[in-house]
């Protein structure tokens, strides 16, 4: 059918003109449907059956526009071709992280999916304070295997680099661009800020010359870097949650670009959830100290495990005498050198990007609700210049850098657990 946008009215109707949907409902007389997307651009439907309300569907819709903006932002669907082939390549890759394809349909801009309720949105959970001692474990699996199995260190060079070309996400990647790595470090008109903060605080950022030649060096690597394929938005409101498991959602920003940029997304945010928790700790109670210190853990056993998990499979690859690499003189040891050469290079990188999703949020548009929900304005801003300070640190000297344990003792001391 040529494209519409759909309703919660329409939605019963066009489910039913789906084959594949006769799998799922025994029925479409009696369907509740429920609008529940709350992201910048796309509508996201759950549907069930009343009278069978385990035959369910999530269903997800792209529209000619930016949602957070409206109708005056135009955007092309396309953005939902790269998330449809970006979750097939997920789901070969990792499996257990990524939620069913029931159904998808680039005319329609339309994916259906397996509807993972059972699971709630990982900010809002950290913003409650609840703790996962599955997540830095899941979350590193799916890093290394997504980042490693999609780029030159696994894939014969014609097959990724057509991969490559499947994957060029030009008009989200703009996006990126200007709202990660531009505006938010000159006077734009569509920067936000708090008004607690002062022009001392923006200055801090917008006029610091070594600062913004590292964020021009972090974009420049972002447009130009074809690594691997990215998820693109690996925020903690793209990962959904619950006492054991762990899905990633969300991939329409999805291309080909630097290792690092995943990664830094990730333990960016948490570290903007850190320091959010100084100021909810006292709202939540004295728990919080071991909180906080579980939000650190969490993202030293990322970067751990990750770089353990890379390793592994790139050494694997090494041994099975990969073409791509020179019988090295010195066997292991030189293969082991490289790999190590390498995988700190990407934490260098993931550094760097996690400062820029970091100062991006405090001055960008689009914010997250561990720091702007933050009511009081002056305790709001105080977790901004926290966020701003590890951020400056992190993206001007992020070579300096050998270990994640190095950047969680400057954390904490900017902020520290007490």
């Amino acid at each position: 059918m040529s494209y519409e946008i759909l309703s919660t009215d329409k939605l019963p109707e066009y489910l039913k003109s789906i084959d594949a949907m006769e799998s799922i409902f025994s029925n479409f007389d009696n369907l509740e449907v429920i609008e529940v997307g709350d992201g910048n651009l796309n509508y996201v439907y759950l549907i069930s059956n009343r009278d069978n309300p385990s035959e369910t569907v999530a269903l997800k819709q792209a529209v000619p526009y930016l949602r957070v903006v409206g109708e005056s932002w135009a955007l092309t669907r396309e953005r939902m071709r790269f998330e449809i082939q970006a979750l097939v390549k997920q789901k070969e890759l990792c499996p257990e992280l990524i939620p069913e394809i029931y159904y998808s349909s680039i005319e329609m801009s339309v994916v259906i999916m397996e509807n993972i309720s059972d699971k709630k949105i990982l900010r809002g959970q950290i913003i409650e304070g609840k703790t996962f001692p599955n997540l830095a474990d899941h979350m590193s699996t799916f890093l290394a295997n997504t980042l490693y199995y999609s780029s030159d260190l696994h894939l014969p060079s014609l097959e990724k680099k057509a991969a490559v070309a499947n994957f060029i996400n030009p008009e989200l990647c703009n996006l990126t661009e200007e709202f990660v790595f531009t505006n938010a470090y000159e006077q734009h008109e569509t920067n936000s800020y708090n008004e607690a903060l002062t022009q001392a605080d923006i200055d801090f950022i917008q006029h610091d010359g070594a600062l913004k030649i590292a964020v021009a060096e972090m974009k420049y690597k972002f447009m130009n870097n074809a690594e691997a394929l990215l998820h693109g938005d690996l925020h903690i409101g793209s990962i959904m949650t619950n006492e054991t498991e762990t899905t990633v959602i969300d991939p329409e920003f999805a291309f080909y670009g630097p290792m690092g940029f995943d990664i830094g997304a990730f333990i960016g945010n948490l570290f903007m959830s850190y320091f959010s928790h100084e100021h909810r700790q006292k709202l939540l109670g004295n728990e919080q100290l071991d909180y906080r210190t579980w939000i650190l853990d969490t993202i030293a056993s990322t970067w751990n495990q990750f770089e353990t998990k890379f390793d592994a499979l790139w050494a694997k690859h090494q041994a099975d005498k990969d073409p791509l690499y020179f019988d090295y003189p010195g066997g292991e040891a030189d293969a082991k050198l490289q790999r190590e050469t390498f995988i700190q290079r990407v934490f260098s990188d993931s550094l760097g990007f996690a400062a820029c999703k970091m100062m991006r949020r405090i001055f960008g548009l689009a914010k997250v609700a561990d720091i702007a929900d933050i009511e009081d304005l002056e305790a709001r801003a105080c977790i901004e210049r926290m966020t701003l300070q590890l951020g400056k640190i992190l993206v001007t000297q992020r070579d300096q850098f050998h270990s994640i344990e190095e950047v969680i003792e400057r954390a904490k001391i900017i902020s520290p657990l007490q």
